[in-house]
This record gives C-alpha cells, sequence and structure tokens, in this order.
C-alpha cells in the first residue's frame, strides 16, 4: 500500500520530482513538488506561489482562445476538488508527460464551507511542468467574483499576501474558452453559452476577459458585429429537434452544425457525478457530459474519464477502475467524418 501525505499520495510525489530531477524545468519546481506534497496549498510559501501562477499566465497568454489538440487525449471533467480522483487519473491514464490531458474547468470547489484549492494549485505546477499536455479550460469557478465568494480572496489574504490575488485573476482571464480535438470533438465548460455564433466566434474572443455567468460571452460577442452576421446567430428550427431533448441540448446541437463539428464534450455537477459520471443525449448521442470525481465530501461515486482516439472515436472509461462499478458501460463513439 503507498504510503500517504498530507496532499499527495508519495507515489505521485516521487515520480513528480524524479521527472524533474532528469531535466524537466527548473530546480525550484521540484521544491515545490516536495513541499506541497506535504501539506497542500498552504505550505507553500508566497513567492513559490506567486513564480507558479506568474508562469502559468505567461504561458496562457501565448495559447488560443480555442485550443487546437492533435491526436490522442484525455478528457476530464469536473473533480469536485478531490485530489485523489486527480491522482487516479494520471495513475490509470499515464503521466502527463506521455498523455494529453484536457481539464473542462471548476478546479476550485467547497467542502464545508472551505474552499479547496489543492487539485487547482497541482493542475498550475503540472503546466508549468507540460505546458503542452496538461491544457486547461475555463470553468464557472474561475471568474474572480466567484472565486472570492467561494473563499479564495480570504484564503490568500490570510495565509499569503493580497496582491497573490491578482495574479490568480490574471490566470482566470486568460484561461481558454474551448478546446477541439482533431476536428471532430468540441469540449468545453457547461457553463458556456453555445446559443449564437460558432466556433470562429469563441477564436475571436481577445483574453484576457473575464466571463462570471452562462451568457457573458453572449455579450462579449456582442462587441465583433463584423463576426456576428444574422448567418451566425440564426439557430435551427425547433422541429430539427426531439420533444426530449433540453435547451441545452438543442442549443449545443446546433452551435455543433454552424461549426461542423461532430461531438460535445462538457463538464458536469454534483448530481451527474453521482449519477454514474456521464451523460449521453441528443438524437445522435453526440453531446456527452462527464463528470471525473470518484469521491465527493467521503462519499464514493462514479467519475469516468473520455479517451478521445486520433482515429476521431471516442470512449468513457472509469476515473478509478479500482472502485467502479461492475456494470459501467464503455461506449464508444466513432462518428461519420
Amino acid at each position: 500500500k503507498v504510503s500517504q501525505t498530507k496532499g499527495l499520495s508519495m507515489d505521485v510525489k516521487l515520480r513528480a520530482q524524479s521527472l524533474i530531477e532528469f531535466g524537466l524545468p527548473r530546480n525550484w519546481i521540484a521544491l515545490v513538488v516536495e513541499r506541497f506534497a506535504q501539506g497542500g496549498i498552504t505550505s507553500l510559501t508566497s513567492n513559490e506561489l506567486y513564480m507558479i501562477v506568474k508562469r502559468v499566465c505567461n504561458i496562457l497568454r501565448t495559447e488560443a482562445s480555442v485550443i487546437d489538440v492533435r491526436g490522442d487525449c484525455r478528457v476530464v471533467g469536473n473533480l469536485h476538488g478531490s485530489i485523489e480522483s486527480l491522482q487516479a487519473i494520471f495513475r490509470t491514464y499515464g503521466w502527463p508527460s506521455d498523455v494529453c490531458y484536457v481539464f473542462l474547468g471548476d478546479y476550485l470547489a467547497t467542502i464545508d464551507d472551505k474552499i479547496q484549492t489543492n487539485v487547482f494549485v497541482l493542475l498550475l505546477i503540472f503546466k508549468v511542468v507540460y505546458p503542452k499536455h496538461i491544457l486547461l479550460l475555463r470553468g464557472a469557478s474561475e471568474c474572480e467574483h466567484c472565486a472570492a465568494d467561494m473563499g479564495l480572496l480570504d484564503l490568500l489574504t490570510t495565509s499569503f499576501t493580497a496582491s497573490l490575488y491578482r495574479e490568480f485573476k490574471s490566470v482566470f482571464k486568460y484561461l481558454p474558452l474551448a478546446a477541439r480535438a482533431n476536428g471532430v470533438h468540441l469540449m468545453c465548460n457547461a457553463s458556456l453559452s453555445l446559443k449564437r455564433g460558432n466556433l470562429l466566434d469563441l477564436e475571436q474572443v481577445v483574453r484576457p476577459c473575464t466571463i462570471c455567468h452562462r451568457d457573458g460571452i453572449m455579450r462579449l460577442l456582442a462587441r465583433q458585429p463584423s463576426r456576428l452576421g444574422d448567418h451566425t446567430l440564426q439557430a435551427d428550427p425547433l422541429e430539427d429537434f426531439d420533444e426530449g431533448e433540453t435547451e441545452d441540448v438543442c442549443e449545443a446541437i446546433s452551435f455543433m452544425k454552424r461549426s461542423n463539428m461532430k461531438i460535445c464534450v462538457r463538464n458536469e455537477g454534483i448530481e451527474q457525478s453521482l449519477a454514474g459520471g456521464y451523460n449521453v443525449e441528443g438524437r445522435q448521442c453526440n453531446v456527452i457530459s462527464i463528470a471525473s470525481a470518484s469521491n465527493i465530501r467521503g462519499q464514493p461515486c462514479q467519475g469516468v474519464v473520455l479517451a478521445v482516439h486520433r482515429n476521431c472515436a471516442s470512449t468513457l472509461h472509469p476515473t478509478d477502475p479500482k472502485a467502479a462499478k461492475p456494470d459501467v458501460r464503455l461506449i464508444m463513439y466513432c462518428p461519420n467524418k
């Protein structure tokens, strides 16, 4: 049995440290991983945390608003602050040095009215070490106002310095909005409105920008009249959809048609995790919602990871195979391009 520390299990800590010592970025990162493994975010110094966040912000500046992913990747949904789920994913599906991961946002969480930041900070550390293989998309919690309401401002002010919050806000504002895998899969957070426009409109969004709620992206797109003509605002008629489909699903399907995409992958909340980890909707089963936490507030649940393959197929897999229910469904989607 792997020995445990407060933050990370020893196998993750040692593996990360050994990889870094074999020539991956900057010696100080090894010390950060070591310190973080001992006790999470509060064991880091203000300077260490500042360096991590600053470097991540510089990396995000070079990324597009819609990231293009080529080849295989693993898509991770909401982790609900569960560091154990993130460890299980890396152990089961590969280290970020070898596997490309797309995270769908909502990295911050609250448990018993306390903000959980360890998942987000660990992902920021790995973003510095593996900038091309850790792709972080923006979620509902990655907003200065939402994060402050959840307690991030209080935590940083109490344990570090208030100026650190400005750096975190910069990271939020530079996070990409969506990702496109192999020209087929559209990946985004469920909070991103797909009511209008198409993928090209999202590509034209200039960052840094703040999006605080579901319709925030609409106000951003409205500032670009040259991109939003009547043809991009026009949705498909309602009779094209099945009666049982929700407005959300109809919007996603219309957006994919306007963007020439085949499958939309989004994250889901706690209810989805407890219900089975995923939901498949749409007449062609092409709107997939996933949640990846295998443990929420101490309660085991069925999280899933979506594997996107270079042949444009995608399969669902349990976050933690050891804890998976015997009847977990593995579904393959292979759209006709």
